[in-house]
């Protein structure tokens, strides 16, 4: 889900930055207990749906038919994230998945050197530091 979310393109996508590791981690470490099994549901959950639109499992999908799969689920969480009143009630676990691929992604190190500009030893504060379009953002 994650590398679908994050592919490897010019840098390393979320698979390279092992993503489903820090996933597990995070959710079993840092989530409530309703955010865990709201999580751990989604994935059976996304599997149906993947099933009832292609006819088989996730990982038996081409990339195009599970970047069409996710997109159909987002546009549902985002609908189901509207509706929340209370914060402690988990948000859609498709919600949960793309913000961990992204915060696991950016804190990885290929995702901090490869994917970003990475200054290991910073210099002094530039705030008029010129930027040109299509330049990575700094780590």
């Amino acid at each position: 889900i994650g590398e679908t979310i994050l592919p490897a393109t010019s840098s390393p996508g979320a698979k390279a930055a092992q993503v489903g590791e820090f996933m597990k981690i995070y959710v079993t470490d840092c989530y409530t207990q309703e955010s865990q099994e709201a999580f751990n549901k989604g994935i059976g959950e996304l599997e149906e749906a993947c099933k009832k639109m292609h006819s088989k499992d996730f990982m038996a999908c081409t990339p195009e038919q599970r970047t069409e799969l996710l997109i159909s689920i987002e546009k549902e969480a985002k609908e189901y994230n509207k509706t929340l009143q209370e914060k402690d009630i988990p948000r859609h676990y498709y919600t949960m998945m793309k913000q961990l691929t992204l915060l696991g992604f950016f804190t990885s190190k290929p995702g901090a050197t490869e994917a970003l500009r990475n200054v290991p030893v910073p210099g002094k504060y530039d705030g008029a530091l010129p930027y040109k379009k299509g330049d990575k953002a700094f780590s």
